[in-house]
């Protein structure tokens, strides 16, 4: 699909535009894609565009495309009795993998997500914890849309998309799963760029007529005690990861006009660099470390 977003910003809701196309569109740079070059330079930036994956699948990352999808049907009230769909015995093999002809043909004809049971006992462990988190339950009764895609020029010229995984009559929000305590879940935030996101998806969110606010996010735990708690970045944060995103994305310009991707003293030696306690340790024994 070609989006023209010169002129103006270019909203589109699920219906006129799947996950697949969305994610399939390469004309506009999503959150993900930025910040991946943020966190691995301009050899990162040279493999993603040669089409190579920075990120693999891995089970956190299913389980949260699995929630997603019931957090967004619970959302907009619709059924979710076909949603999941587990493999009866018969058609997994002898030692219960999905493998074998008898599974490859019977998977061939669902429409839902194949999971486990332990999978759905899982989700719902997940879903009892989102119910009892007055917050999470006002977003998600409030929640007037979801999948919304939308695709703008920044006033730097920079071709921007975001897509919302909900949105109220105030204000646009994502949903997360982590399976990290509360009291480090932040780093998964620094980690993944999530932070950027709150800058990212407000700006996308101001282009379609929203007024000012601070993003929520809706963070709930894949491993016990299952537990979900709502949060908002501090605005300070959320403005540095805004200057972060336009250097980014300048620079992501620059390397591509000049082919130049590496930094000029890429391939130079170098003196490797130790922390502190690193020092304390080696050099002037364990007891210094303690002391």
């Amino acid at each position: 699909m070609d989006i023209d977003s010169s002129k103006c910003p270019v909203s589109l809701s699920r219906s006129q535009m799947s996950n697949e196309v969305y994610h399939g569109e390469r004309n506009h740079r999503s959150r993900s894609w930025a910040h991946l070059v943020h966190r691995y330079g301009g050899r990162g930036q040279w493999l993603l565009e040669q089409g190579r994956k920075l990120v693999s699948m891995n089970s956190g990352l299913r389980i949260g495309s699995w929630f997603d999808a019931y957090w967004e049907a619970r959302a907009l009230g619709e059924d979710t009795s076909k949603l999941f769909v587990t493999p009866p015995a018969e058609v997994l093999a002898s030692d219960g993998s999905k493998r074998g002809k008898a599974y490859q043909e019977w998977a061939k004809e669902q429409t839902g997500m194949i999971v486990t049971q332990d999978d759905i006992d899982l989700l719902m462990l997940m879903w009892d914890g989102v119910e009892k988190c007055e917050s999470a339950v006002y977003y998600l009764h409030e929640t007037s849309d979801t999948q919304r895609s939308v695709f703008w020029a920044d006033k730097d010229g920079h071709k921007r998309k975001a897509r919302f995984d909900g949105q109220t009559s105030q204000l646009v929000y994502d949903v997360k799963t982590t399976s990290s305590p509360w009291e480090v879940v932040h780093k998964s935030f620094i980690d993944y760029g999530y932070i950027w996101q709150a800058a990212w998806y407000t700006d996308g969110a101001y282009q379609i007529g929203y007024e000012p606010f601070r993003m929520p996010f809706i963070v709930v735990q894949t491993v016990p005690p299952y537990e979900c708690r709502v949060f908002r970045m501090p605005t300070e944060m959320v403005e540095a990861a805004r200057d972060q995103i336009a250097s980014t994305l300048d620079a992501i310009r620059l390397r591509r006009e000049t082919g130049e991707y590496l930094p000029a003293d890429y391939g130079v030696e170098q003196e490797m660099v130790f922390p502190a306690w690193v020092w304390k340790k080696e050099v002037y024994g364990e007891s210094a470390v303690a002391e």
